[in-house]
């Protein structure tokens, strides 16, 4: 009888603490989840608004004859438009521009579906930099041109 007992009571101990170990685990595998997918989404469109960003070129300084720049103040209006149309949840940090590389700073909150324990929400931060590269020698450049066209 003392056996049968001791058996009943592993049983109830695995059914009253597994459910207590694998329950937030499984919570926190889905809040993960749901946290790297935004990541990897913002870590995208921030990207994109880097490159865009980037050709916002100085016209009036290029045609006063001075160097390529990057317009500061187009840059900031395009990677907001870029990151408003792709997410409209996330703000635009900063835009800063150094020559002609930008750097894009972005911010989502992100509400967690099945937060357990902590806050309810995480912030995610990404940043991401593009470089404007000007043209090319010429369009044989890496090429010889054929002799023939047969």
């Amino acid at each position: 009888m003392n056996q049968y007992l001791q058996r009943a009571q592993v049983l109830v101990f695995f059914a009253l603490v597994l459910p207590m170990v694998l329950l937030p685990l499984a919570a926190y595998a889905i809040d993960a989840a749901a946290s790297a997918s935004a990541f990897a989404r913002l870590e995208e469109v921030t990207a994109r608004c880097a490159e865009q960003a980037a050709q916002q070129v100085d016209i009036t300084r290029l045609r006063s004859g001075g160097d390529f720049y990057i317009d500061l103040v187009r840059a900031i209006k395009v990677a907001q438009q870029v990151l408003a149309e792709s997410l409209p949840d996330a703000t635009v940090a900063s835009v800063s521009v150094s020559g002609v590389a930008v750097t894009v700073k972005t911010r989502l909150v992100v509400t967690l579906p099945l937060f357990l324990a902590g806050p309810p929400s995480v912030t995610i931060h990404v940043t991401a930099s593009a470089r404007l590269a000007v043209g090319y020698d010429s369009p044989s450049s890496l090429l010889p041109l054929p002799m023939s066209t047969f």
